[in-house]
């Protein structure tokens, strides 16, 4: 069947039942909107990769493991300690009870770690306060014994050996048991801290939980507590509510202006407000009819599918623009309506099929990409190009059929139209035409010769909105993280385990890390530690205890040799030190380079071996001989003595190890998965910027697998997400751009059966994309993961215009090129005008990576739009004086 015979009966059918297509679209349009309302947005850069991709993977055993890994943060201030702490507890009753809610955090009650407090002591610090226990004991012995009074005076002044506990404690860091609450400033900020069940990427659960939390809270009426008591919910939670908010309303303000805009100007271009309803019914039909097939088959977008509304937007009012404009015309001449629709679609409808099929199959290209931001894009973008074509070809002229019925078209009577070929090819050189040639060519030379100066942002975290806190947003923002501790209050990297002896020998290796000294570290490795890792600050060293003066009867005094057992264990705790001799020896299978970074980059572990203490069972028999000595002389101590040791003496007590199971709920419930299991993770904080590409990457191949003899752990956090993403996009990137041009030129050969006709359409294309190239040099511009979608959308645009172009002088023929490029030249300056215009509400979000896609897309097309109306028609130009100068 031919082109014309096509063309016939689809402007027959049109024809003949215009209402019912009509009809049907509608209802195609208000069942899509009702599946666009349902279509969300995921925001996490994971959606960006594969399922199989490797961080994927692992992200998702975290979260069936381990489920949502965020905090939110109820900050209570107030004057008043004791008025705050009896909100929060409020506070936190309220939330216990929330089935939205794993767990919450307020009073961690340290009465378990007081009682075993000597177990958390270093060996050696046991065994010295053995030693002056057994110095203190004997120094009494020697001053009963003494025959001289001025002697016994003299051993009391001497052999006081600081055994209360605050000496103790002080001497040997005993204060390191967790605060009881989360606070600072002496208790005039407080935080309730809580786990909820799911993500704070998930917006709409984000804004439910802070809605209702803000309402439970009032409802407990904070002023009756105290005055000038205050109350914000903060962290993640409310910070990703508030973006999207502040993003929501950005692109609804923008949309609106640029919708007013796009109506005056269509309006205006066409000089009546009937073909305001004409082009944008039935590019809204297809575009909420995409974004509903969308829903169906993805259910969210991912962040760079998600501008896929105003892609389809754009490119799609072009295919409404031409058919109504050519449409316009022919009735204008005065053709009847059939008439009128066969031509168009027989003739600008073959143009703009051309165009929108080529991109459409350029889109669908990006299939074939791992990257996920171009593969979901590409699918629903070709898809919605397709219902965009079918709208504007099919729904647009049975709508103005059905408009004509209800008020009839004003047909003019036909002007006198110069017969196509009539008019006369001037052999005179065309210098202008030439000259536009060589400048639009060597601009474009000068671009792609500055092309290779682009940079690429691989700091991802530059590409969200902007960070508009104020000073005292910041203090404030401040205020809450010391109190849970800065480093917790970021997403770790988490180390998945296979049980409760695996995560102690992944929690004994990373906290080895932290606690080798640099020398340690080079010695391990052959390697120079980084000169700016910081470092734990070191104890100052003890002054040496000054030499007692003895006598000589003392010196001929025999010391009593300490038992063997004893002597061992001061033997182990002087070679192992810090850190075990044999995980030391494990550390020594890793590659030095690959050891050095995790020392540089750790900062910070935390799992349940963190709150239990190594050497128990050494420790016991230093503390159960340390207590059957106090015993077995407490008559030889003073009453002051005896005060003394009775502040701390209720340490020696305990009497067992301690294990994961023996540790306060507070504790286990921060370690406990979604599946009831205890421990079964290790969570260790990195330093430096997650968002960077390059610090990502050194992240992830630092921390990618902890290997231990129980086996190899598996590491992942979002930031490893990162290298992936960009990794993906740099090798889809130039696959997806032949592909691209690929298409571009197949098309064109298809349509015009010309080489010289594929060759201007590429270089049209081509030259506005170095034109582009150059734009971005001179402005400082980078390529990221948003604009980058832009390029094959500015193919797609630029091949369109010049298709148009080429297409109609084809078919008015030689000598009306000015004739051409009045009717289809305009036809394309209002199509880059409107699609401008939709791409400019990205222009003014504070999304910084949705900004520079409306910044690419919107000088990208009126590029191509320059290119289009220089280099076509004055390649045109020069291909008639060629063929009028040869006789053809």
């Amino acid at each position: 069947m031919s082109d014309s015979s096509r063309a016939t009966g689809l402007a027959a059918l049109v024809v003949r039942r215009p209402l019912a297509i009509v009809l049907v679209a509608l209802l195609l349009g208000v069942l899509g909107y009702f599946g666009t309302r349902r279509l969300g947005i995921d925001q996490e850069l994971r959606a960006l990769l594969p399922d199989d991709a490797p961080s994927v993977v692992r992200l998702d055993a975290v979260s069936e493991r381990l489920g949502n890994q965020s905090d939110l943060y109820v900050t209570v201030r107030g004057p008043d300690r004791a008025a705050n702490l009896a909100l929060g507890a409020a506070i936190a009753e309220t939330l216990e009870q929330r089935d939205d809610i794993r767990y919450v955090l307020f009073r961690r009650d340290p009465q378990f770690f007081r009682d075993n407090l000597l177990l958390y002591a270093d060996l050696q610090d046991l065994l010295d306060l053995r030693q002056r226990v057994i110095d203190a004991i004997q120094a009494r012995v020697r001053r009963e014994l003494s025959m001289f009074p001025e002697d016994r005076e003299a051993a009391g002044e001497s052999d006081d050996l600081d055994l209360d506990e605050k000496a103790l404690r002080e001497r040997y860091g005993l204060d390191r048991e967790p605060s009881e609450y989360f606070e600072r400033d002496e208790g005039r900020l407080v935080v309730v801290r809580a786990r909820p069940t799911r993500a704070n990427t998930d917006i709409s659960f984000a804004r439910g939980l802070s809605r209702n939390l803000r309402a439970a809270i009032d409802g407990l009426e904070p002023n009756k507590f105290h005055p000038d008591i205050e109350v914000t919910i903060d962290g993640s939670y409310a910070e990703h509510t508030a973006q999207a908010s502040s993003l929501e309303r950005d692109i609804i303000s923008g949309t609106a202006v640029a919708f007013g805009l796009l109506l005056l100007v269509v309006a205006l271009y066409f000089r009546g407000l009937r073909a305001v309803p004409l082009v944008l019914v039935p590019l809204l039909t297809a575009v909420v009819t995409t974004l509903a097939i969308g829903w169906a088959a993805y259910g969210e977008l991912n962040l760079v599918s998600a501008f896929i509304f105003a892609v389809t937007l754009g490119l799609g009012i072009d295919f409404g623009t031409h058919i109504l404009s050519r449409y316009r015309d022919e009735r204008r001449r005065g053709l009847d309506q059939l008439a009128a629709i066969t031509t168009t679609i027989a003739t600008t409808g073959a143009s703009t099929a051309g165009g929108a099929l080529s991109t459409a199959f350029a889109f669908l290209f990006l299939v074939l990409a791992e990257f996920r931001g171009f593969s979901q894009f590409g699918v629903i973008g070709s898809l919605g190009i397709m219902i965009a074509l079918v709208a504007a070809l099919v729904v647009l002229p049975a709508l103005a059929l059905v408009l004509e019925r209800i008020r009839p078209w004003r047909v003019p009577p036909p002007p006198a139209r110069e017969a196509p070929g009539a008019a006369i090819v001037s052999r005179k050189f065309p210098y202008l035409a030439l000259g536009t040639v060589l400048v639009c060519l060597l601009v474009g030379l000068c671009g792609a010769a500055a092309a290779p100066n682009i940079g690429f942002e691989y700091n991802l975290g530059k590409l969200g909105p902007p960070d508009r806190t104020s000073p005292e947003e910041q203090k404030r923002a401040n205020e809450y993280r010391d109190a849970v501790g800065r480093t917790q209050s970021t997403d770790p990297t988490i180390v998945l385990t296979d049980g409760l002896a695996h995560t102690e020998a992944v929690n004994r290796q990373l906290q080895a890390i932290l606690d080798l000294e640099p020398e340690e570290i080079a010695e391990i490795t052959g390697l120079e530690p980084y000169s700016d890792t910081p470092r734990k600050p070191k104890p100052e060293p003890e002054p040496a205890p000054k030499p007692k003066a003895v006598d000589d009867e003392e010196e001929d005094e025999d010391v009593e040799p300490d038992d063997p057992k004893f002597v061992r264990l001061a033997e182990l705790a002087r070679q192992r030190g810090k850190v075990d001799p044999a995980v030391r020896e494990q550390l020594k299978q890793y590659p030095p380079e690959r050891l050095r970074e995790m020392d540089d980059l750790l900062s910070s572990v935390l799992s349940i071996y963190t709150f239990v203490p190594e050497l128990q069972q050494e420790k016991l028999q230093v503390i159960g001989d340390i207590k059957q000595r106090i015993d077995n002389k407490r008559g030889s101590f003073s009453d002051a003595e005896l005060d003394k040791l009775r502040s701390w003496e209720r340490y020696l007590q305990v009497e067992r190890p301690v294990g994961p199971d023996d540790l306060p709920a507070w504790v286990k419930v921060q370690f406990t998965d979604m599946h009831g299991e205890l421990g079964r993770f290790v969570a260790c904080w990195q330093r430096g910027p997650k968002s960077e590409y390059a610090h990502a990457k050194r992240i992830h191949d630092a921390f990618d697998t902890i290997d231990t003899p129980l086996g190899p752990a598996p590491a992942v956090g979002s930031h490893f997400v990162v290298p992936e993403v960009v990794d993906a996009i740099r090798g889809d990137g130039p696959l997806v751009m032949c592909a691209v041009f690929g298409v571009l030129i197949a098309t064109a050969l298809v349509m015009f059966r010309s080489i010289a006709g594929a060759a201007l359409v590429f270089a049209t294309v081509g030259v506005a994309l170095c034109w582009l190239a150059g734009v971005f040099v001179w402005m400082g511009w980078t390529l990221n993961l948003f604009n980058l979608v832009a390029l094959p959308l500015l193919v797609g645009m630029g091949q369109d215009d010049s298709l148009h172009i080429i297409h109609r002088h084809r078919e008015e023929g030689a000598g009306r090129l000015a004739h051409t490029m009045r009717e289809t030249g305009g036809a394309v300056v209002l199509t880059t005008v409107t699609t401008v215009i939709g791409f400019s509400s990205m222009l003014f979000v504070d999304h910084i990576g949705l900004r520079s896609l409306g910044w690419t897309a919107v000088v990208g097309m009126t590029f191509c739009l320059l290119a289009s109306l220089t280099l076509v028609p004055a390649c045109l130009h020069l291909g008639e004086w060629w063929r009028a100068r040869r006789g053809e």
